[in-house]
């Protein structure tokens, strides 16, 4: 073999030992990217999810806020409103919204653990519908008689859902995913909010799809009108 031969075939062995070296750097750095990928992804899904369950939770305690700050402590025949009963077990006074309690993750410990504490009150009338509440003749607030409830109930879905009542019945749903929910008058409250008003607790959670447990509360002290 001539020298000159001998150094082509130098030549060729040390790009094959390069070729190898550029292929196993492009396979490790392809997986590093394909698991970054995998990681973004994920982080995204949790994000998204964990933001609409944020939207969702905050969109439901402004409708409950809204309604409850037109109500007022009241007492018709005997019975007070706002009326709070737990774990769906209303008094034989407000029977038309005893239901199931609902399902529950929580376990002991957890801050969203326990009973719901449910809410039935009144609204001011508007018989016209002029978005008005309608007043006497002595000028004194006339209350429409249905009586509206924020309770929680399963779904055949599982799910839990945060619904609005008119005589315990006419399911609207504000809210999904809901844990938890306790209202509280002061008197239920231990006297820690003020009187004629009511204090609003929301617990969430849900799984993104990546089956992660993502959790977010809320809550809010309204005053009743007086």
């Amino acid at each position: 073999m001539t020298p000159r031969q001998i150094k082509r075939s130098s030549k060729a062995g040390l790009t094959l030992i390069e070729m190898t070296l550029g292929v196993t750097l492009m396979v490790i750095v392809s997986g590093t990217l394909v698991m970054v990928m995998e990681s973004l992804e994920s982080m995204t899904s949790v994000n998204e999810t964990q933001a609409n369950l944020q939207t969702m939770a905050d969109d439901a305690l402004f409708d409950m806020v809204a309604d409850l700050r037109r109500s007022s402590n009241l007492e018709f025949g005997g019975v007070a409103f706002p009326y709070v009963f737990d774990g769906g077990e209303a008094d034989a006074a407000f029977a038309d919204h005893s239901h199931a309690a609902a399902g529950g993750e929580a376990a002991d410990g957890d801050a969203d653990a326990g009973p719901d504490r449910e809410v039935v009150f009144l609204l001011p009338a508007d018989v016209d519908s002029d978005g008005r509440p309608d007043v006497d003749g002595n000028g004194n607030l006339e209350w429409d008689m249905r009586e509206v409830s924020f309770t929680v109930r399963t779904g055949e879905d599982g799910v839990n859902r945060l619904e609005r009542r008119i005589d315990g019945a006419n399911p609207i749903t504000i809210g999904r995913y809901v844990e938890r929910l306790v209202v509280d008058t002061s008197e239920s409250s231990g006297f820690v909010i003020p009187l004629d008003s009511v204090r609003i607790r929301l617990f969430f959670r849900r799984l993104d799809r990546d089956g992660k447990l993502l959790r977010y509360s809320n809550e809010a002290v309204v005053a009743l009108r007086n």
